[in-house]
């Protein structure tokens, strides 16, 4: 193979690779409507009073958890993070996985670019660069960090498998939790608004369904 040949061939496959970029970052960000939801791309969550709180209760191996539905609760936006908790930790028997998604503005490349998020235990900190064309209040009202309930196992095959960037749709219900272990009972409740920050501020959500590139979970 004389250089010529050799250099080609090399040529070839960094173009190639920088195709591959460009197609996942396109898909990544890939802005088309999920299928059959209920819901505005982006919208604010749409959150709704139940008649009467319903009580599901989940087994575990360390003992039993009492869910209480508060409210029927959609969520359309995209994931900004996502941490999978083991289930020797806090309340992850029950609630293994925490997201961050983002709403309305925060939905596009451009903003998310300038948006950093670190997570701290169950606690997710962001912080943005001067590129962002939102302020700290805006930013909070247009973004959570949510404690995934799974109804099922579909249900957790589907949370498990979000990316970051992905746009996803979320419905369940905010629920707040009771878990009993032998000689201990630890709880959690919801937030019930998007505007509170810092501890406490997180959507605890009893997920029935979610809906992704990845497909159609419930």
């Amino acid at each position: 193979m004389d250089t010529i040949e050799r250099d080609y061939k090399v040529f070839k496959v960094i173009v190639a690779v920088f195709i591959l970029i460009f197609l996942w970052n396109k898909i990544s960000f890939d802005n088309t409507v999920l299928r059959n939801v209920d819901m505005k791309p982006f919208e604010e969550p749409i959150q709704e009073k139940l008649d009467d709180e319903e009580v599901v209760q989940q087994k575990f191996r360390d003992g039993h958890a009492f869910i209480t539905l508060v409210e029927k609760y959609k969520i359309y936006g995209r994931v900004y993070d996502k941490h999978y908790m083991p289930s020797k930790l806090r309340l992850a028997s029950i609630v293994p996985y925490d997201v961050t998604i983002g709403w309305g503005g925060l939905h596009s490349k451009e903003v998310f670019k300038t948006i950093k998020t670190t997570m701290v235990g169950r606690v997710v900190y962001w912080r943005f660069s001067s590129k962002c064309p939102f302020n700290e209040k805006e930013i909070n009202s247009m973004m959570s960090n949510n404690h995934l309930i799974p109804a099922n196992k579909n249900v957790k095959r589907g949370i498990s498998r979000l990316k970051k960037k992905d746009v996803v749709y979320i419905e369940g219900y905010l629920a707040n939790v009771a878990i009993h272990k032998p000689h201990v009972v630890e709880r959690s409740t919801t937030s019930l608004t998007r505007n509170d920050t810092g501890l406490g501020a997180c959507e605890m959500i009893y997920v029935t369904r979610i809906v992704s590139r990845h497909g159609d979970f419930r």
